[in-house]
């Protein structure tokens, strides 16, 4: 507003100083009146230089004004914009760290139920050998031996057949005791009365601290655990079914 009104100043002073000049070329003054309209021309002019530097000042003073303000308003805008480009950095590299390690615990967790699916399979396919090998023993054995299996002591004939079967069991699938007792009992295994399966457990005789060795050493070549992980599956209720004695031997043994 003060440049405004500096300016129409300078330019009303201006006007009055040319109305001034052709007066003076328009009419024939005396040279009294043409003195006073110079002096007065003259003035009219030093007042323009006056306004026209009063202008000039207030100009830098606004100019300088607006420079700082902006400058404040710049740097202020700038410390918000790197405070929160600093923020997205952190995020974004928090979300990509995050999602690597849920991508390799999938990509992991994929590997491990392929190899899991591929044991089932070996192990059912295997248990199906022992029990078709054992349907064929029992077939091919001839009437007269069937007839003398009560022996001395009288053990009925389906318990030395529980006997046969556990041998079996320890000497290809290379199971434990208790792991044994459990399919000779199972309804999906032999189905063996649990007084037959007893029988069979306490007269077998097998170096079942071998047995642990032999599992511990399927699952490390076909699964990759680690040895605590074949420690817990050897003598878990849900695995292996080892004494921990066994488990033991089993690991300090493994390579």
């Amino acid at each position: 507003m003060k440049r405004y009104l500096l300016m129409l100043s300078i330019s009303t002073t201006m006007l009055l100083s040319a109305c001034g000049e052709e007066e003076v070329s328009s009419e024939t003054a005396s040279n009294d009146e043409v003195k006073v309209v110079q002096e007065e021309n003259e003035a009219l002019k030093e007042r323009v230089s006056e306004l026209e530097g009063e202008l000039e000042t207030a100009e830098e003073m606004e100019n300088s004004e607006i420079d700082e303000e902006e400058m404040r308003k710049l740097e202020k805008e700038n410390d918000q914009l790197n405070s929160q480009v600093s923020e997205l950095e952190e995020a974004l590299s928090s979300e990509e760290d995050q999602e690597e390690e849920v991508t390799a615990l999938k990509e992991e967790n994929e590997t491990l139920q392929s190899e899991l699916a591929e044991t089932e399979e070996e192990l059912a396919s295997t248990r199906q050998e022992i029990e078709d090998d054992t349907t064929e023993e029992v077939t091919e054995e001839p009437e007269a031996a069937e007839e003398e299996q009560t022996g001395e002591d009288d053990v009925p004939r389906e318990w030395e057949s529980a006997l046969n079967s556990a041998y079996n069991y320890a000497e290809i699938m290379y199971m434990s005791k208790a792991g044994i007792y459990d399919q000779l009992v199972s309804e999906y295994g032999e189905n063996f009365p649990e007084e037959a399966a007893q029988y069979a457990i306490d007269n077998i005789e097998y170096d079942w601290k071998s047995n642990a060795l032999q599992s511990a050493r399927s699952y490390q070549d076909l699964m990759d655990m680690s040895h605590a992980a074949i420690y817990d599956q050897l003598i878990s209720d849900y695995g292996d079914k080892f004494t921990e004695e066994e488990a033991a031997y089993a690991i300090e043994n493994l390579e």
